[in-house]
């Protein structure tokens, strides 16, 4: 072992010295045996676990990065999710069904998101990674506010297509810049406090999105006219997008870890079909959360006006409460949780509380089922949130510390990708379709909004459990 600053520091030894530069090479190892799984091919951590100092990167600039680009992520959330709270609004303006309006919420936004995600993942494994953020983020900022000005289904179509083009630019050049400027000691905790961003946004969406609602009147705007509230509320959220730029520009880009250029898109698969589809697993679990996440966060604030008469300020700030507070927790001790895992039995144990976080989606799931008033919904959807969220940010560290870097962003885009056909592009339809056909009418909601966000959560644990088991066996040893 080397130390640096008194970080002890795993060396990649290579048993063919030619094997250096293939990150699949079969003989390179770790020699302090910190391995993904029982020692297959592929398996070995690809990091060379160099503190952030080594790479003339500062300690404070490293979370400099870390707090600009939770805020990136809070006003990604903000803008892609605030559409839930004016369905009824949207709907009768525009006169559109429920499923019209699902559409708006789900497809229109994840198709482009799904299809983008590679292309920008790869695009951020080569390009300068801050660069590409300011483009995504400027495109989806431009485009929420176009949602103000839609005048039919297609136009606002077409505008929330944008905001997913722009958005796929985000999280998979953010999670790789952030895992290049820290040490496996504190990327858990980093990661966490990144993820943040996507709990604050939510709230953001749904508090922020009813002050506005409640406030807003028909008095003409500046060089607009008279605009409804729904339509006052997108112009004014797609501004601190852009109001964000200026603090990107002073973000440096750390040294790329093993970084030997992009890889084929062949060695990619090759990568990730490794060690029994381990990585693929991970993708599809994170992404059978995603359908819970969306069917709860795309019509629990419809069905609070629905059935419990509130407004829309009263709802969108119960779910705010509820998100943000199980969320910030969820984060943090997702984060801290894994790290100490890898502390104390090595890093192919820090998947297993992914275990935990499924189960205890199930019970929010399940509990929402019988829940009799508007709190006791939004307990059950906190409840959810708190597993579905660390379950999360374990499987976004366990991804990126099981590929090589010249994939790593990839990775993040693929499994983004998945989360978005899943997750948004079912968990909005699912609802109401299985309310229709399953519950007998739109007026049943609440149970079909249960049953899905269960079967998510039993598919998510079933789809992981092969991965989890060996690290379960690495507890034991």
């Amino acid at each position: 072992m080397t130390e640096v600053e008194g970080v002890e520091v795993a060396e990649l030894i290579c048993a063919d010295p030619f094997a250096a530069c293939d990150p699949f090479a079969t003989g390179c190892f770790l020699r302090e045996g910190l391995r993904m799984g029982d020692g297959a091919a592929g398996n070995t951590l690809l990091d060379d676990d160099r503190p952030n100092a080594e790479q003339n990167i500062s300690t404070a600039a490293s979370w400099y990065t870390v707090i600009v680009l939770c805020l990136a992520l809070l006003i990604s959330f903000t803008d892609r999710l605030v559409i839930n709270l004016v369905v009824d609004p949207i709907r009768a303006d525009l006169v559109l069904t429920d499923f019209q309006v699902s559409l708006l919420q789900g497809a229109g936004f994840a198709v482009i998101f799904a299809l983008a995600g590679l292309p920008c993942g790869r695009l951020a494994d080569w390009a300068n990674r801050r660069n590409v953020i300011m483009i995504g983020i400027a495109l989806w900022s431009v485009a929420t506010i176009a949602c103000g000005v839609a005048g039919d289904f297609w136009s606002f179509l077409a505008a929330r297509v944008a905001v997913g083009l722009g958005e796929a630019a985000l999280i998979p050049a953010a999670s790789a810049l952030i895992f290049d400027s820290f040490s496996s000691r504190r990327r858990g905790i980093a990661l966490g406090i990144f993820s943040l961003g996507a709990t604050f946004g939510t709230g953001v969406a749904m508090l922020v999105g009813g002050v506005v609602l409640a406030f807003a009147s028909l008095e003409p705007m500046a060089l607009i006219g008279p605009l409804a509230p729904w339509r006052q509320m997108f112009m004014l959220v797609g501004m601190p997008g852009l109001l964000l730029l200026p603090l990107l520009l002073l973000i440096r880009e750390p040294q790329r870890r093993h970084n030997s250029g992009l890889l084929p898109l062949a060695g990619v698969l090759r990568r990730l079909g490794a060690d029994n589809g381990a990585v693929l697993r991970l993708c599809l679990s994170k992404g059978a959360l995603g359908i819970g996440n969306y069917a709860f966060l795309s019509w629990l604030p419809t069905l609070l006006q629905r059935a419990h008469g509130m407004t829309p300020l009263e709802a969108g700030g119960l779910i705010a409460l509820s998100i943000t507070t199980s969320g910030v927790l969820a984060s943090l001790a997702g984060g801290a949780l894994s790290d100490w895992m890898v502390q104390r039995w090595g890093v192919a144990t820090r998947i297993v509380p992914l275990l935990g976080c499924c189960l205890l989606s199930m019970s929010g799931a399940s509990t929402t089922f019988f829940a009799a008033t508007g709190q006791q919904m939004t307990l059950s959807f906190a409840i959810w949130a708190f597993g579905s969220i660390s379950g999360y940010v374990i499987g976004h560290v366990v991804m990126q510390e099981n590929v090589p870097n010249e994939m790593r962003a990839t990775t993040i885009a693929l499994s983004l990708t998945i989360t978005a056909l899943l997750g948004i592009g079912l968990g909005p339809t699912l609802v109401p379709l299985v309310a229709e056909h399953v519950f007998g009418g739109e007026a049943n909601m609440q149970p079909a909004m249960a049953t899905v966000s269960l079967g998510a959560a039993l598919l998510s644990f079933v789809v992981i459990w092969p991965s989890a088991r060996k690290g379960l066996r690495a507890i034991g040893r």
